[in-house]
């Protein structure tokens, strides 16, 4: 029996993957953010499946000291985790700039920090199993021409002190969750342990939950109708193939988006690097077409000066 840790496993995407892994036979410790929804969300998948293994934690991953207090007690059970998925994310929608209990930048503590930190800490559990996953939820709204503000991870301001806009703040988190992957799997290229990314697609049932008014009543109405909708079904059918499909074992240092079985994960067609000022820049695309299936294999080049976006966050990654 694999054992899979998820976050955001309390409710929309992490929710209903956390129940197809179970489904699955997946051992699955369901991480939330307060205990309501962890304990609430286990015991649904129990009763719908009466043989599944699911273990409910509360987590505020805003928190550094809940989440090195949570991978602490995972290590102590001595037992391997086979995959790591981080799905837990925030899109804020107010323009003031919210802080962690830690002075961070809550989009950027939750999206980006979060998973470095947590991954980190877990590593010897990610040892332990034959071939360990470490996946990550991403979005391909970091991409040139996206709606909204244009991504610009300025590394002299990674927290948007100055000029915040929450668009730019999400965008950021999810470019940056891009370069956590791919040096992420460079430099645990000699164990036996992958890393990679995924986007779902645009959910908008889920994307619904940070709406309000108006707005909300497009996402839930209108926008699940239009072409480019992904439906919750098929976002987290993609998540559970990143998870589970064997034909992804020893594969790492990729991005998706929609994987599936006839759709193997490809890295994304146009890729970030920081440049000398340590703002983001598009390189050159792998391929002008813009469907991930036939987007060749480019990728965000590593920097011998790779950090922890935000400067603040001291894991055992070395960052």
């Amino acid at each position: 029996m694999k054992t899979v840790v998820i976050t955001g496993g309390g409710r929309g995407l992490g929710r209903v993957t956390a129940e197809k892994l179970a489904a699955a036979g997946c051992r699955v410790i369901l991480v939330a953010r307060s205990a309501t929804p962890a304990t609430a969300a286990a015991q649904e998948i129990r009763r719908a499946h009466t043989d599944a293994v699911v273990e409910p934690r509360w987590v505020d991953l805003s928190s550094q000291a809940q989440i090195r207090a949570f991978a602490e007690a995972v290590i102590r059970q001595h037992e391997p985790i086979d995959v790591l998925f981080h799905v837990a994310g925030v899109m804020q929608t107010s323009r003031t700039r919210r802080l962690s209990a830690d002075g961070l930048e809550e989009t950027l503590a939750v999206n980006v920090l979060a998973p470095y930190l947590l991954t980190g800490l877990l590593l010897p559990a990610l040892d332990q199993a034959p071939s360990a996953r470490v996946v990550t939820v991403s979005s391909r709204l970091h991409l040139p021409g996206s709606r909204g503000e244009p991504v610009d991870f300025d590394f002299a301001d990674p927290q948007l002190e100055h000029g915040y806009n929450p668009d730019r703040a999400y965008k950021n988190s999810k470019l940056a969750v891009l370069w956590f992957t791919y040096e992420l799997q460079r430099r645990l290229a000699s164990r036996p342990i992958t890393a990679n990314a995924v986007c779902p697609g645009f959910v908008p049932s889920t994307a619904a939950a940070s709406t309000h008014g108006a707005m909300h009543a497009l996402m839930t109405l209108l926008m699940p109708h239009m072409p480019f909708a992904t439906s919750v079904d098929a976002a987290t059918e993609s998540l559970v193939f990143m998870a589970l499909d064997p034909s992804l074992d020893g594969v790492g240092g990729r991005s998706s988006a929609n994987a599936t079985r006839s759709s193997p994960a490809p890295s994304p067609s146009t890729s970030t690097e920081p440049n000398a000022s340590g703002t983001s820049r598009p390189t050159s695309p792998a391929s002008t077409d813009s469907d991930d299936s036939d987007a060749g294999n480019a990728r965000p080049a590593s920097t011998s000066t790779a950090r922890c976006p935000g400067g603040r966050c001291s894991g055992p990654l070395s960052c």
